[in-house]
C-alpha cells in the first residue's frame, strides 16, 4: 500500500520539528516544512507522479535534495535522516512542541537541564515545581504549561477533511469492489464537511452471504481490529484513524444515512419534533406505531 501524501508531510514536519530542537539553521528548518506543505497539499500522491515520471523539482519549494527523498520515502516507508536525528534527539520531545508555550528553545532547555524527554516527565517536573526554577520559566510559565497539557490530554485527535477524504477515498473504492456491495457511503462528520474529523462511519447496503465484513477488517491499511460482528465492525488504520463500517437493511438505507450523519443535537431535534407529530424516528426508519412509514431512502 503506496503511502499517502499526508503521511509523507508528517516525516518532514516531524524532521523540522527535531531539527528545530537540535538548533539546526532555520532556513533548512523552513525548506522542510514548506515541502511538507507543499505535499499534502497536493491533489496527486507523490508515489503515482514518480511512476508517471514526473519531476518533483517542479513542485513548489522542492528542489533535488528534496525530490531525492521523497522518492526514498516513496520507495523504502523510511527517511534515514528522520532515523539519524531520532537518534540524537527523542522524539518525544517533538511531541513537547503541542504544548503551547514551549517552542524549540524551551523545549531544548527542559531537556538539557531537567532530562525532560516526555509528557509524563514534563507533569512529574510541575508536580515537584522544578519548571519555575529554570531561568526564562518561572512559576506563571510553569502554570500555564500545566494547564496546556491538562487541555492536550482531553483534546480528540481529530484530521483535518483534506487528510481523511485522502483515506476514505481508496477505502470506499475498496469496499465497492467487494462482491454483493451495493451502496457504500461515508457518513458522520466526514458527510457534514467538517473542517476535522474524529474518525470514519461507513454505511453499507449489500445482499445476503457478501463478504463485505471479512474484506472489511483484512483491508491493507488496518493495523488493528478492535471489534468484529455481522452488521458492524471496528478497525484502527495504521495512522491511529477508527473506522466503523455497518451494514443496514436496504429498506432502512435512508434513516441510517439520516441518523449517523447527523449530530447529537440535530437528532435530538428531529426526534422532538418527529414526536410532535406522533411519529417515531430513529436508524431503522420512521414509524407511527409499529407501522415504518419511511427509511429507505432520506427524504
Amino acid at each position: 500500500m503506496q503511502l499517502r501524501n499526508s503521511e509523507i508531510a508528517d516525516k518532514f514536519d516531524r524532521l523540522a520539528d527535531l531539527l528545530e530542537i537540535d538548533g539546526a539553521n532555520p532556513f533548512r528548518v523552513r525548506a522542510y516544512r514548506n515541502a511538507a506543505l507543499t505535499i499534502r497539499g497536493h491533489p496527486v500522491p507523490m508515489g503515482e507522479l514518480l511512476a508517471q515520471g514526473e519531476d518533483l523539482t517542479r513542485l513548489p519549494g522542492i528542489g533535488q535534495d528534496l525530490a531525492n527523498k521523497i522518492r526514498t520515502i516513496v520507495e523504502t516507508g523510511e527517511l534515514p535522516l528522520l532515523k539519524e536525528l531520532e537518534h540524537r534527539v527523542p522524539p518525544a520531545l517533538a511531541d513537547l512542541l503541542l504544548v503551547k508555550g514551549l517552542g524549540p528553545k524551551r523545549v531544548k532547555a527542559l531537556y538539557d537541564h531537567l532530562q525532560i524527554r516526555s509528557a509524563e516527565d514534563l507533569k512529574r517536573a510541575i508536580r515537584n515545581g522544578r519548571i519555575r526554577e529554570l531561568r526564562g520559566f518561572g512559576a506563571r510559565t510553569e502554570q500555564l504549561i500545566s494547564e496546556q497539557l491538562k487541555r492536550l490530554a482531553h483534546r480528540e485527535q481529530r484530521l483535518k477533511l483534506a487528510e481523511a477524504e485522502e483515506i476514505a477515498t481508496p477505502l470506499v473504492a475498496y469496499l465497492e469492489r467487494v462482491r454483493g456491495v451495493k451502496q457504500v457511503t461515508v457518513a458522520g462528520s466526514f458527510r457534514r464537511r467538517r473542517e476535522t474529523v474524529g474518525d470514519l462511519d461507513i454505511l453499507v447496503t449489500a445482499s445476503h452471504g457478501s463478504p463485505v465484513m471479512a474484506r472489511f477488517v483484512r483491508y491493507p491499511e488496518v493495523a488493528e481490529v478492535v471489534s468484529r460482528g455481522k452488521t458492524r465492525s471496528t478497525v484502527r488504520l495504521r495512522g491511529g484513524l477508527q473506522v466503523d463500517l455497518r451494514v443496514v437493511p436496504q429498506v432502512s438505507y435512508g434513516a441510517a444515512l439520516v441518523y449517523f450523519t447527523g449530530s447529537k443535537a440535530h437528532n435530538i431535534a428531529i426526534r422532538t419534533l418527529a414526536a410532535k407529530r406522533d411519529l417515531k424516528i430513529n436508524e431503522y426508519g420512521v414509524y407511527h406505531g409499529e407501522r415504518r412509514k419511511a427509511g429507505k431512502t432520506e427524504a
